[in-house]
C-alpha cells in the first residue's frame, strides 16, 4: 500500500484528531468495550488478573458476555459497564462480574458509594422482577495516569469511633489500575493480544513505545486478520488520545511491521471514507477542507505571503507550503 502524502488526506486526518470536539470518555469506553467484548481477550484477562481464590470456583468455559447495562441515569457520569456471567464449578448457580470503566477526570474517593448504588439498584430491580438475586463482583478498570488508591467505605468515616464504625456497610471489590503494573508483571503476560490491549489502553505508554512493544511481539508470531483488525483499532485510539498530527501518524505507521502497517492505513482510510472516527465529519466540513486547498493555491497565485495565507485559513505555514508543493506552485527546497 502507498502511504499517502496528499494535502487533502493530511488535512482530513488533522481535522479528525485535532479540531473535532473531543469526547474523551467515549473514546476510552469504546476501546475497553471493543477489547473485552472479544471472548478470547476477556478470558485471558480474567485468568491473569482475577484473585486466585475466585478463579478456583469459576467455570471459565461457561463465561458469557451479556448485552445491556446496569448503569442508571444517575450513574452515567461515573462509569460504564460490561457484564460477564459465570457458572460456578460443580453447581448450577451463577454470578456476574461487572467490568466498570471509571469516567472521572481525576480519582474520586467516593467511587465505592457509586459502585454500591450500582449493585443495590440491580438487586432491587431483580427483586421487583421476582428474580433471584445473584452476586455481582465489581471490577473497577482504571486507565488514567494519576495514581489512585480506592479508600474503603469505612475509611470514608475514619474520624468516627469504633462504636460507629461497625454500622458502616462494606463490600469487597477488584481494582485494576493499568499504571500500577510493573515491568515484571507486563513481561509475565504470555497472551500476546492481552499484552497489546493493556499496552494500548495505558495512557502512560506513548505511541512510539507501544509500537516498539508491538514490533517485538510481531517478531515472534504472526497475527491473524481479525487480530490485525483489533490492533488497528487500538492504534486509532492511540493516535486520537495522544494528539498526533497527520504527518506524525504517517511516519509512525511506517515504523510498524508489515502487514500490520497496511491494515492500520486501511483502517484510517475507512474512517475517512465513512466520514467518522469517534464522531462524524459532515460533507460540508469535507467541502471546507477541499476549499481550503483551493484557496491556498489561488492566494499564492495572487501574491499573498505564506504567513498571511496560513493565518487566513487557520492552518500552519508548514501545511501551506506542503499544499503549494503538492500543487506544483513551489518546488522542494524553496
Amino acid at each position: 500500500m502507498k502511504f499517502p502524502k496528499e494535502s487533502f488526506y493530511t488535512l482530513v486526518l488533522t481535522f479528525i484528531f485535532t479540531f473535532m470536539k473531543d469526547d474523551i470518555h467515549n473514546k476510552h469506553d469504546k476501546i475497553v468495550r471493543d477489547t473485552y467484548s472479544r471472548p478470547e481477550i476477556a478470558k485471558a484477562y480474567f485468568d491473569k488478573f482475577l484473585p486466585p481464590a475466585l478463579k478456583e470456583v469459576l467455570d471459565f468455559d461457561s463465561m458469557t458476555i451479556l448485552g445491556g447495562t446496569y448503569i442508571t441515569k444517575d450513574l452515567q457520569e461515573f462509569f460504564s459497564d460490561l457484564l460477564f456471567q459465570f457458572r460456578l464449578k460443580n453447581g448450577e448457580n451463577n454470578l456476574l462480574i461487572s467490568l466498570l470503566f471509571e469516567h472521572k477526570s481525576r480519582p474520586d474517593k467516593f467511587v465505592l458509594v457509586q459502585v454500591g448504588n450500582y449493585i443495590f439498584s440491580q438487586w432491587i430491580k431483580e427483586l421487583n422482577n421476582k428474580q433471584s438475586i445473584r452476586p455481582i463482583i465489581p471490577l473497577i478498570y482504571y486507565q488514567d495516569k494519576a495514581p489512585w488508591t480506592v479508600p474503603s467505605l469505612r475509611e470514608l468515616f475514619s474520624d468516627y469511633p469504633d462504636a460507629i464504625q461497625q454500622y458502616i456497610p462494606t463490600y469487597d471489590f477488584i481494582f485494576f489500575a493499568i499504571n500500577s503494573l510493573t515491568k515484571e508483571q507486563l513481561e509475565d503476560i504470555t497472551d500476546a493480544m492481552l499484552l497489546i490491549a493493556i499496552s494500548g489502553h495505558d495512557r502512560s505508554v506513548d505511541t512510539k513505545e507501544f509500537i516498539n512493544r508491538l514490533n517485538r511481539i510481531a517478531s515472534l508470531r504472526k497475527f491473524a486478520p481479525h487480530e490485525r483488525n483489533f490492533i488497528s483499532l487500538v492504534f486509532v485510539y492511540k493516535f486520537s488520545v495522544h494528539k498526533h498530527s497527520a504527518d506524525e501518524i504517517i511516519k509512525l505507521v511506517k515504523t510498524i511491521s508489515s502487514p500490520i502497517n497496511k491494515d492500520i492505513m486501511s483502517t484510517l482510510d475507512k474512517f475517512i471514507e465513512k466520514g467518522k472516527i469517534e464522531g462524524k465529519i459532515e460533507g460540508e466540513q469535507i467541502g471546507i477542507l477541499k476549499k481550503t486547498i483551493e484557496t491556498v493555491g489561488k492566494s499564492y497565485d495572487n501574491g499573498i505571503a505564506i504567513p498571511l495565507i496560513a493565518n487566513i485559513n487557520s492552518i500552519t505555514e508548514e501545511e501551506v507550503i506542503r499544499i503549494l508543493k503538492e500543487k506544483g506552485k513551489i518546488v522542494v527546497g524553496d
